[in-house]
């Protein structure tokens, strides 16, 4: 009796202590439809606009529009699965659940790989903004900021959560205001000769669906990637499988009716649009004067820096559930036992994404973080299906109409991008995902 007694209590101990090292459920739905939209309104809409002129000339007022049908298509499934799961790991549960550890832990790979690409692609992108205020002979100190803004971001997740979900409300809603004044006052100097016959396209090439229009799109889609990444902290939500459907929905709606609008205002307005690297910027200061270049140039800092926050939040989780489970070292999955937070995940990520901020191209790494973003899409797509016809049971708080139309059509739609993904892009994918190999073999 005493020993039984003793292992009850040993039981409780060891639930006690699990308890205290857990992770907090913090995020109210306000944060994570604040999060939605910081995940996926970044650098994208700021710097991308005038290549997409320069690639697809009048077809690049069409780019937007299909890649929101594309990404509803596939956002769709991603609001299915994450009507079924509480937990933090988004993508890697889905694939894991579906199709067994193996899957599961390339898919958590990609995933963390993906959030670290992504945030310097976004860093990288601040730099490039930040550039716009710095003279050119002391361009050397927009590197040295950041560094500064990913260290802190990441200081900032370290001590709570809910710290980190207001910093990217507090960046959400200053990324928003700015775009809606570039839209309001843009919308009274459009030229309708520029929309009709946009001069922007230097070799004439580009023709709508024809000449570099499919290279648009994948590049546009890197100013969709992101909303993949709202189920991640589900663990550290207050109703995830309530809310994460629903702020899916919302978030690319608007940000399809956003993107169209921006497109439309900057191609309207600004004759010089195809050459420009920060291409709001320069449409402000076109048709308002410098007070405008100046207005969204913070505007665009205050974005790219809210992307900044936002993966700086999820992409440690990523790393936290792969170690979790123990396919990567059990230490990144330490929960911080004041803050409840993975702070050795977070100090990780901080690390890897300062190297390769500081060192990678824009261009390259927006590439690459489209085509780790693809190869999250695939498996939640079929996870989708398979759930559906080998576990009805599973309880779902949204199941996508039309049976497997959809997932089908997003399926056909990541086969369409992996196509038309550079080949050295696939081939770094494909390096990373060898790599990844002797981690899960040795966890085994």
């Amino acid at each position: 009796m005493d020993i039984r007694q003793s292992e009850i209590m040993n039981y409780q101990t060891k639930q006690s202590h699990m308890q205290k090292y857990s992770l907090t459920r913090a995020m109210s739905f306000f944060d994570v439809i604040c999060l939605g939209i910081n995940s996926v309104v970044g650098a994208g809409i700021f710097l991308l606009p005038g290549q997409l002129c320069c690639l697809a000339g009048s077809g690049a007022l069409w780019v937007f529009p299909l890649c929101g049908v594309l990404c509803f298509a596939i956002a769709l499934c991603f609001a299915e699965m994450g009507g079924m799961y509480d937990k933090t790991g988004g993508t890697y549960l889905y694939a894991k659940d579906a199709f067994g550890p193996f899957v599961g832990f390339l898919v958590g790979w990609m995933i963390w790989l993906s959030s670290i690409i992504g945030w310097a692609s976004v860093a990288s992108g601040f730099g490039l903004y930040l550039e716009y205020f710095l003279p050119v002979e002391n361009a050397w100190l927009s590197k040295a900021i950041i560094a500064i803004l990913i260290t802190g971001l990441s200081a900032i997740n370290y001590f709570g959560v809910k710290l980190g979900a207001r910093t990217i409300n507090f960046f959400t809603v200053g990324k928003l205001l700015s775009l809606l004044i570039f839209i309001s006052v843009g919308f009274f100097f459009i030229h309708g000769n520029n929309l009709s016959s946009p001069p922007f396209n230097k070799g004439g090439q580009g023709r709508f669906l024809g000449g570099n229009f499919n290279a648009a799109a994948i590049m546009a889609l890197y100013a969709y990637s992101g909303f993949e990444f709202v189920g991640v902290p589900a663990g550290e939500m207050k109703h995830p499988q309530r809310d994460i459907p629903r702020v899916l929905f919302f978030v690319l709606m608007i940000v399809t009716g956003l993107y169209v609008v921006i497109q439309i205002v900057a191609t309207g307005t600004f004759p010089g649009l195809a050459l420009s690297d920060k291409p709001l910027a320069d449409s402000a200061r076109y048709f308002i004067g410098t007070a405008g270049g100046v207005i969204m140039g913070a505007g665009a800092l205050l974005s790219i820096g809210g992307i900044n926050a936002g993966i700086a939040l999820t992409g440690p989780r990523s790393l936290y559930a792969l170690s979790a489970d123990g396919f990567l070292p059990r230490i990144f999955s330490a929960i911080h036992p004041t803050h409840h937070t993975p702070y050795l995940a977070i100090i990780v990520n901080t690390s890897l994404t300062l190297v390769l901020s500081l060192t990678g191209s824009f261009k390259y790494l927006v590439a690459a973080s489209v085509m780790v973003s693809i190869l999250q899409y695939i498996p939640t797509c079929l996870a989708v299906i398979v759930l559906r016809r080998y576990r009805p049971e599973r309880e779902r708080s949204y199941r996508i109409p039309g049976g497997y139309t959809i997932p089908i059509l997003a399926l056909v739609i990541c086969g369409w991008l992996i196509c038309h993904v550079e080949p050295k892009v696939a081939a770094a994918t494909a390096i990373a995902i060898v790599v990844s190999l002797p981690f899960y073999f040795k966890g085994r």
